[in-house]
């Protein structure tokens, strides 16, 4: 087995996790230092250095003692630059074994792919929130952190398990708060003793050496884009001008960066995240600054209405690598930053600030243009990210708009079912919010009536008997005040009152209002019916989330109804795409729904690659959720695919 493990990323973990599945046996794990070695010669050497034996003579005595333990031999940190005879030697040794050695099994790890060891692959990837707060769970008591400390955990550590590691024991000794407090959890010494010698060896020569000096700029530059950032993009500024292809090459390379193929057209380069750090501590706050002022104009990019995000923010979002914080939050805070600076040190000399302040005025409309589009984009969980992120800038810069960022928040919070959460920042935005914004007051009502309609229905309608006649009938807030108060109607009543307001708010183009009623009334209607109004949803809504429920509830009809012939691969595409945007967003409920309807289809069309993908990302949700229901009924499920007589029939081919 080959082993792609970035730095940080747990492969040691994973390859402990091993000892989970042996029975009867004792394993034994012995490590061959591969960070030196370039020659098949060096290898053999290497192994007789690091375990006083030839590997002929290891094999043997390992055999002596086959039906009591079993060996892993760890080739590891095999570097790109190995030569072709070594990796040859080391991709044979698996079939070379005699058959005496049973019991011996090989292993090789490396930051980076090794095309000649892809027989049997495993990639490491980063961990997601989901995965971070199960660790977490795992070592800490679940009520030890709020969401939001959990969110913030994450960050901090990136999906990076050493990272994470190194948090989780500052939390051993001190609380929560005081860890998250800390600026320098990832100091030098954490560097020194997590990134290895050879890679601090390759830094300090991109440091020193003039002509690696459009090298050492790209290092930088993605060090402060700490999501990743296209060549194309680099080159749109002029500190990125001279990049090229060679310079990602030398990058990956020297195993400072991976890239990540988003789309034919799509493809990232990457810092790995511990590096990211070491170079940040390398940077002055001028560079860090400079770069970030920069590449702000490519990733927020002004129009004749406002502002949008630079096309990979969609691309990177859509395909799932980016689960989080994109680079805009990062941008915004070091050019917020850089501003105030500057406007200090003219405060002290004695000059004018007005292009300070014309710039200052800019970067405050761009963060709350920023976070309106994350929330209204129905990316709640990065809107989350993004004001925890900037929040403490906002404060100091723009502290009169800061209900705005609370009723984001409100709304984010409650999309996630994170009600304790929600009512608190609704409670603080409609503290702040003056009582000229009428508009923002109406969006803090239509909050509080979706917060109550989940938290307390008597007091939702009681809130709609009180408020609904402040605003005006073909407002949103009116119409759905007549929602909430059509609840206290019986069953026929309210069914004919909801369907008056699903046309009324439909002919208003109150679109997502409209589906949201008719998400409701279709639960009385025939199957025929709920197919026609769902797809009329799908076309109609402008809302991602709204659309996702749809396509859920319309492909739910047609498995009940046993018309499996109805839907296609695309359906299929578009389901599975569905289903890890509610994973990453932690939609639950309806995650549960999507997660039970793929499973019915690939288990009706014989879908393996579809039953491995959901089976461990929905492990990962009952755990979190502590629903041994789910978790031990698709526990059996999947294992009468792993039924070797069933697997065979089930090998899905694609082009």
């Amino acid at each position: 087995m080959s082993i792609r493990a970035p730095l940080g990323f747990g492969g040691y973990d994973f390859i402990s996790s091993f000892k989970q599945g042996i029975v009867n046996l004792k394993p034994r794990f012995l490590r061959i230092d591969c960070s030196e070695t370039l020659s098949k010669v060096q290898v053999e050497n290497q192994i007789s250095i690091d375990t006083n034996q030839p590997l002929s003579q290891l094999l043997y005595l390992f055999s002596a003692k086959a039906d009591e333990e079993v060996y892993f031999i760890i080739f590891d940190n095999i570097r790109s630059t190995m030569n072709a005879d070594a990796l040859m030697y080391l991709s044979n040794l698996p079939s070379q074994l005699p058959e005496f050695s049973k019991n011996t099994f090989f292993i090789f790890t490396s930051s980076v792919t090794i095309k000649q060891l892809r027989r049997f692959h495993v990639e490491l990837q980063e961990l997601t929130l989901q995965d971070s707060e199960l660790i977490l769970n795992d070592r800490f008591n679940s009520t030890h952190f709020t969401q939001s400390q959990i969110l913030q955990i994450h960050e901090r550590s990136e999906g990076v398990m050493d990272k994470l590691e190194q948090i989780m024991d500052f939390l051993e000794i001190s609380s929560v708060e005081e860890v998250l407090a800390h600026d320098e959890i990832f100091d030098d010494d954490f560097h020194l003793a997590h990134i290895p010698k050879t890679t601090l060896n390759q830094i300090d020569i991109l440091f020193n050496d003039p002509s690696k000096e459009l090298t050492l700029q790209m290092l930088n530059i993605l060090s402060i884009l700490k999501n990743g950032e296209t060549l194309t993009n680099l080159k749109q500024d002029k500190l990125g001008a001279g990049l090229n292809p060679k310079h990602v090459q030398e990058l990956v390379k020297f195993e400072l960066a991976t890239t990540v193929k988003i789309d034919p057209s799509t493809t990232i380069i990457k810092i790995n995240p511990i590096i990211k750090d070491c170079i940040l501590s390398k940077m002055s706050k001028e560079d860090i600054f400079r770069i970030s002022n920069a590449y702000l104009k490519v990733t927020v990019i002004p129009t004749n209405t406002g502002v949008k995000l630079s096309s990979l923010n969609r691309k990177v979002y859509q395909s799932g690598y980016s689960t989080e914080e994109d680079n805009t939050g990062t941008l915004l805070r070091y050019s917020i930053e850089a501003c105030l600076q500057s406007i200090k040190h003219n405060e002290e000399v004695g000059e004018n600030n007005e292009m300070n302040q014309r710039r200052l005025n800019k970067l405050r409309f761009w963060s709350s243009s920023y976070i309106y589009i994350l929330r209204n984009s129905d990316r709640y969980a990065e809107t989350i990210s993004a004001v925890e992120h900037l929040i403490d800038i906002v404060k100091e810069i723009d502290s009169d708009n800061l209900y705005t960022y609370y009723e984001h928040m409100a709304c984010a919070h409650r999309m996630k079912s994170n009600y304790s959460e929600a009512e608190k920042y609704l409670n603080l935005s409609e503290e702040l919010c003056p009582e000229d914004d009428k508009k923002t007051l109406e969006s803090i009502y239509i909050e509080r009536l979706y917060l109550l309609k989940h938290t307390n229905m008597d007091a939702a309608i009681a809130l709609a008997k009180a408020s609904k006649n402040n605003y005006h009938r073909k407002s949103r807030a009116f119409i759905l005040s007549e929602v909430i108060l059509a609840e206290n109607k019986n069953a026929d009543e309210r069914f004919r009152a909801l369907v008056k307001l699903e046309k009324r708010a439909r002919k208003l183009k109150h679109f997502t209002s409209a589906n949201n009623i008719l998400f409701t009334i279709n639960e009385e209607r025939s199957n025929v019916d709920k197919i026609k109004y769902l797809d009329e949803a799908i076309k109609s809504d402008q809302s991602d989330y709204n659309v996702c429920r749809a396509t859920i509830y319309k492909h739910q009809v047609l498995v009940e109804s046993g018309m499996y012939e109805r839907i296609k691969e695309q359906d299929i595409i578009d389901l599975s795409n569905i289903y890890n945007y509610l994973f990453r967003q932690k939609f639950d409920t309806l995650f549960v729904q999507c997660h039970r309807l793929l499973w019915d289809i690939a288990d009706h069309r014989q879908r393996q690659d579809i039953i491995y993908m959901i089976f461990y990302k929905g492990t990962i949700v009952w755990r979190l959720n502590s629903d041994l229901e789910n978790e031990k009924r698709y526990l059996s499920l999947f294992q009468d695919f792993e039924d070797p007589t069933r697997i065979n029939a089930l090998v899905h081919k694609t082009d």
